[in-house]
């Protein structure tokens, strides 16, 4: 069993990330981020940048260390944990590896993606990221995500775990956790999704 985790707002609190970096750079005051409408994930949309050229601009060329590097965990302790408990399911269940993946990784971002995957001390083994999202479900059996495109694209036989955020609220998944810490909290995970599979 292949478990595929991705990493923005899973693991890596990107999108708040994303606004305190755009308020710094652009003097904007939190009435302002407050008035943002998250519920679509495609942040040159709830920034309102006047192209997509300008925010892949902003993201991947002006502030991608500061975005990619630089985000903290969704929660406090979240890494701690998330590494003890991977270990523990090894532990308890020898067919289980991990994956990281994240789609929309390009360039610079890369890097301070394995920067920040450095700065977690993640035990994983296995990390990619893909040109094309949708081979990361060709890479495992169950995929724990926030991302709206990743969770409708799920094919048959495989199981979508849907960790909830703003913009993903109407999309259905095979199980759905309010976060990543709540999921690693439920002793009985493994037993669901090896219910999902069968």
């Amino acid at each position: 069993m292949k478990i595929c985790l991705t990493l923005d707002d899973v693991i890596r609190a990107k999108s708040r990330q994303f606004g305190k970096i755009y308020k710094k750079a652009f003097g904007v005051d939190d009435k302002f981020l407050d008035s943002r409408d998250f519920s679509t994930n495609d942040l040159c949309q709830v920034f309102e940048f006047e192209s997509r050229e300008k925010y892949n601009e902003f993201l991947y060329k002006d502030y991608p260390f500061e975005i990619f590097a630089e985000a903290l965990p969704m929660e406090r302790m979240l890494d701690k944990n998330f590494n003890l408990w991977t270990l523990k399911v090894k532990d308890e269940h020898e067919d289980v590896d991990f994956i990281l993946s994240n789609p929309y990784e390009f360039n610079a971002s890369i890097g301070f993606t394995c920067f920040f995957l450095s700065q977690i001390a993640t035990r994983i083994r296995e990390f990619f990221f893909p040109a094309d999202s949708s081979e990361i479900w060709n890479r495992c059996d169950i995929l724990i995500t926030a991302d709206p495109k990743l969770l409708k694209e799920k094919p048959e036989g495989k199981v979508a775990i849907k960790i909830d955020a703003p913009y993903n609220k109407e999309i259905e998944a095979d199980l759905t956790y309010e976060s990543l810490a709540k999921l690693i909290s439920d002793e009985e995970f493994i037993d669901k999704v090896n219910e999902k599979l069968n």
